[in-house]
């Protein structure tokens, strides 16, 4: 049996009725249910400080997932890691890491890691690693989870979103999408479940690079930057590179955080995505459509009313269900003194409470999407339709 994430046959109903959804109102109103909201905020990003983070590894086949794995696995870097590995992985873990026994296999070994062999639910695993933890049993400070080389990573990401008993024990640091630089563009055309692996990416690894020429690899990069503008790129010989370079790269993403988004994030997707108008608005552009996936961004610097927002989402997940793989970005709302966090995986959207806005600070929402067959004309008159001073409602 292949990882199994959770599933919930009410996904859809979960994300409208999410408790991370903040209302619209006066910042300083005395409402017994936004204080209720406050206190899921405070308890969630509490669980993000003191929780194992966890980075899901995931590529194209044949792109080194596995190579890079085995690396991991041998070679003395300081970390502690938990490796869950998928047992329908290209070539699987080197035999001499791995033992199976029974259904499960897990190993301490000399470099300080512990490895994993899964064949049934990925959220049971992870509750029987901390268990085995807490025991003092074994010993780690961060989990890597490698998927297969067709996997589609939306269901595993919305289990640690949906979850709050794994949110106890763990959070979830960032997607890391393996590609191949030889036969890149060609998987990408081809394959839908390899476009969705680089959407999905919170960091990008090219490997094979020294296979291809300087022309072909500023082309595929510029591929992988159309379907997904907001991921940093690193080029990788996986046999020759310095794994300490490799794994602070892939590290610490902090990508899935309820109350953060990295200041390099914001101006990577501002630098890539808007334009001003007369008018002081901002509006949409560069919408990339590669083989059918749409990543487009939306700013404004105009407040959007929350109820209006929350409007939009459920309509916006209703429309296109698990094809809008990932929504992420800021709010500047109105009547709220902080910036708030949107974090999305399909039919699962959360609106969370981040840092307050400063003083002197420029106010701004940006928000970006990425999926199958968006409109991006539809995204960008809705969310427009949310800014505080439109008189219309979505």
């Amino acid at each position: 049996m292949a990882i199994e994430p959770v599933r919930r046959d009410t996904l859809g109903k979960h994300s409208r009725r999410c408790p991370c959804r903040l209302r619209s109102g006066p910042a300083n109103a005395d409402c017994s249910d936004a204080l209720a909201d406050t206190d899921v905020i405070q308890n969630r990003n509490a669980m993000s400080r003191i929780s194992t983070p966890i980075t899901v590894i995931t590529g194209f086949l044949g792109a080194g997932k596995t190579t890079l794995i085995n690396r991991i696995l041998a070679e003395n870097h300081g970390e502690r890691l938990a490796i869950i590995e998928n047992e329908f992985g290209e070539t699987g873990v080197d035999a001499e890491f791995l033992i199976a026994q029974h259904d499960e296999t897990v190993i301490q070994l000399a470099n300080g890691c512990v490895c994993c062999t899964v064949r049934g639910d990925l959220a049971n695993a992870l509750n029987q690693l901390a268990q085995q933890k807490s025991r003092n049993d074994i010993s780690f400070d961060r989990v890597i989870i490698e998927t297969t080389g067709m996997a589609d990573p939306g269901p595993i990401l919305q289990t640690f979103l949906a979850e709050t008993a794994i949110l106890s024990h763990y959070h979830l640091d960032g997607i890391v999408a393996l590609v191949d630089a030889f036969h890149g563009d060609a998987q990408l055309a081809v394959h839908i479940e390899n476009r969705a692996q680089v959407a999905y990416a919170d960091r990008l690894l090219i490997s094979k690079t020294d296979l291809v020429s300087e022309s072909a690899l500023a082309q595929l990069q510029a591929h992988l930057h159309q379907i997904n503008p907001r991921a940093p790129i690193l080029h990788l010989n996986i046999v020759d590179s310095r794994l300490g370079d490799v794994m602070q790269f892939m590290f610490d993403a902090r990508a899935y955080a309820f109350d953060y988004i990295a200041p390099e994030d914001l101006k990577q997707l501002q630098t890539a995505s808007l334009f001003s108008k007369p008018d002081g608005r901002f509006r949409p552009l560069k919408q990339r459509h590669t083989e059918g996936v749409v990543s487009t961004v939306f700013t404004s610097n105009h407040p959007l009313d929350l109820e209006r927002l929350n409007g939009f989402i459920d309509a916006a997940t209703e429309r296109y269900g698990t094809n809008l793989w990932r929504c992420k970005g800021v709010v500047y709302a109105e009547n709220h003194r902080m910036r708030l966090i949107v974090q999305g995986v399909q039919k699962l959207i959360q609106i969370s409470g981040g840092t307050m806005w400063r003083p002197y600070q420029p106010k701004s929402t940006i928000l970006v999407f990425i999926g199958q067959d968006l409109d991006p004309d539809w995204l960008a008159e809705g969310l427009t339709q949310c800014e505080a001073d439109t008189a219309q409602v979505v």
